[in-house]
């Protein structure tokens, strides 16, 4: 099957996928911290109110922490946690913008810069699930 030569192909193993997770989430973490409006300005066609700064910054703590945190785990419980993340975050994030899932985002994404994140958590998650089948 397709997942299993990708299991044989790849140089993804956990200990990577974790790694490659924390610089993710912890450089979307920094971006949240130092630069909300130019992340939102980025991908939104609409301006970085002081709401939407205020938001921004605070959630870098949780992405700081968790990057922080999944490698301080066990490698077989931080690929799984960082699976079920990147999936979440997927979700909620980029494809929520795009499609607006929850009925909320108003579908007002730039493109082309607003493929990086969907690209990104993509293959995240389905980095994620190859590893955590072994």
């Amino acid at each position: 099957t397709l997942i299993h030569t990708l299991q044989r192909i790849t140089i993804m193993n956990a200990e990577n996928y974790v790694k490659a997770f924390q610089g993710i989430m912890g450089v979307y973490g920094l971006q949240f911290l130092l630069v909300p409006k130019k992340i939102h300005e980025d991908h939104f066609d609409s301006p970085a109110t002081p709401m939407i700064k205020f938001w921004a910054r605070g959630s870098s703590c949780a992405w700081l922490g968790l990057a922080y945190a999944v490698g301080e785990m066990p490698t077989a419980a931080a690929a799984k946690l960082c699976a079920i993340v990147s999936a979440g975050c997927a979700l909620l994030y980029p494809f929520n913008a795009k499609f607006n899932l929850t009925g909320d985002t108003g579908n007002t994404v730039k493109y082309p810069m607003h493929y990086v994140p969907e690209v990104l958590m993509s293959v995240l998650t389905i980095s994620g699930i190859v590893v955590n089948m072994n």
